[in-house]
C-alpha cells in the first residue's frame, strides 16, 4: 500500500486551513470564534450593570442638573414632573431594564444634561478626532518599537553590550514616565527651544484655519508621539526579548552556520516568526492608547473622546459618561477578542492544541 503524506509549513500562508485538517477544521476554528463572541456578551452585561449602578450613587440630582437649581429656585413641582418624563421615579431595576432596552434596540444612552441633545450624537462629534490620534499613536508606537527592538536584539548579538543596556535603560524610562507628565515636558520643550517653536501643540487646529489635512496632522504629531511613549517602549523591549529567543533556536545556528551575518539573520529568518506575538500586541494596544487619551487629551486641548470625559465627570453630565464608558469597555472587549482571534489564525500550535482540546471535551462528554 502506497501511503502519500502532506507536509505543511510552521508559517501562515493563504492556504494552510485546507493543508491542516480540510473542512472540518474550518468549522471547528469559526466554531472557536464564535463562542469567543458569545463569552463577551456576559462581559457587556456586567459592564452596563456595573457602570449604570456607579452613576446612580455618584453625587448630584440628574433633575436639578438640568433645571440649574443651583443658579434658580425651581417649583417642587417642575422637579417631580421632569423626574417622571425622565423616569427617575421608578425603581432601579426598571429604570435599568428601560435603559438597557434603549441602547439594544436603538443605540439611545439618554440626552446629554448639558444642551439635551442625545448623548451618541456628542460623542460622534468627537470620535473623529480621537481616532485621528489613537491611529496615529498606534502607528508611530509600533513602527519605531519594532525598528528599535530590532535594533537592540542585533546590539546583543553582536556583543554590544553597553549600547544595548542603555537603550534597555531608556525603554524603561519612557514605558514607567506617565503619560501626562511627558506631555507637560513635551509642550515646556517646544516652548523653550528655538526650532520646535513652530510645533502646534494644543487644540484639533489654528483659529482661522481650515483644517486641512497637513495642518491636522501637524497638531496631532505631538499629543500622538506623548501618548505612544509608553507603547513605543514596550513594544520595543517585546520585539527585543521575542527576537533574542528566536536566535537560540537551531535553524538560526543553521543558518549562522551557513556564513550569513546576524543582521542577514533577523531579516530572512527570526522576524517573520518573532512578529507572531506582536501581531497579537497590536490588538492589546488599542485599550491602553484609548485609555492614555484621556489624559493626553486634556493636556493638548484635543476635542476628543478623552477629553469629553473630563468634562463630562466635572459637569456631571451622566447620560454622556455612561455612555464613554459603555463605548469604551466595548473598545476593550473587542480589541481582546480580535487579538485572541488573531493568535489563534497565525500562530498554528495554539490553534492546534485549542482544536485538540476541543475533541478531548467531545469525547468525554461522548
Amino acid at each position: 500500500m502506497k501511503v502519500s503524506y502532506v507536509v505543511c509549513t510552521p508559517f501562515v500562508n493563504a492556504d494552510r486551513l485546507s493543508c491542516n485538517a480540510g473542512l472540518p477544521e474550518v468549522f471547528r476554528l469559526l466554531g472557536m470564534v464564535l463562542k469567543r463572541c458569545l463569552g463577551s456578551l456576559p462581559l457587556l452585561f456586567l459592564l452596563s450593570l456595573v457602570a449604570f449602578c456607579i452613576i446612580k450613587v455618584l453625587p448630584g440630582d440628574p433633575v436639578e442638573i438640568m433645571l440649574g437649581t443651583a443658579e434658580k429656585d425651581v417649583p417642587p413641582e417642575q422637579v417631580a414632573i421632569m423626574r417622571k418624563e425622565l423616569g427617575l421615579d421608578k425603581p432601579f431595576v426598571r429604570q435599568y431594564a428601560a435603559w438597557a432596552t434603549g441602547v439594544v434596540t436603538r443605540a439611545e444612552f439618554g440626552r446629554s444634561y448639558r444642551d439635551g441633545r442625545p448623548a451618541i450624537t456628542v460623542i460622534k462629534e468627537r470620535l473623529p478626532a480621537t481616532l485621528i490620534l489613537v491611529g496615529t499613536a498606534l502607528t508611530i508606537s509600533f513602527t519605531i518599537g519594532i525598528v528599535w527592538g530590532l535594533f537592540m536584539a542585533w546590539l546583543r548579538l553582536t556583543r554590544a553590550a553597553q549600547l544595548d543596556s542603555f537603550l534597555i535603560g531608556l525603554a524603561l524610562l519612557f514605558y514607567s514616565a506617565p503619560s501626562f507628565w511627558v506631555g507637560f515636558l513635551a509642550i515646556a520643550l517646544v516652548a523653550s527651544c528655538g526650532p520646535l517653536s513652530g510645533i502646534p501643540v494644543l487644540g484639533l487646529h489654528n483659529p482661522g484655519e481650515t483644517g486641512t489635512l497637513l495642518a491636522l496632522f501637524g497638531h496631532a504629531l505631538l499629543p500622538a508621539m506623548v501618548l505612544a511613549s509608553r507603547r513605543t517602549a514596550k513594544v520595543a523591549l517585546f520585539v527585543r526579548a521575542s527576537t533574542i529567543e528566536e536566535m537560540g533556536k537551531g535553524y538560526v545556528t543553521t543558518a549562522r552556520g551557513k556564513g550569513l551575518s546576524s543582521a542577514a539573520v533577523i531579516v530572512r529568518h527570526v522576524m517573520k516568526n518573532s512578529f507572531l506575538p506582536v501581531a497579537s500586541l497590536i490588538g492589546l494596544s488599542l485599550p491602553a492608547l484609548l485609555g492614555g487619551s484621556v489624559l493626553v487629551e486634556s493636556v493638548f486641548a484635543w476635542p476628543g473622546m478623552g477629553r469629553l470625559a473630563v468634562d463630562a465627570t466635572f459637569g456631571r453630565n451622566y447620560p454622556v459618561l455612561l455612555a464613554l464608558i459603555m463605548i469604551y469597555g466595548t473598545l476593550v472587549i473587542a480589541s481582546n477578542l480580535i487579538a485572541d482571534i488573531a493568535h489563534l489564525y497565525l500562530d498554528p500550535r495554539a490553534r492546534d492544541l485549542e482544536l485538540n482540546s476541543q475533541s478531548r471535551l467531545s469525547r468525554g462528554h461522548a
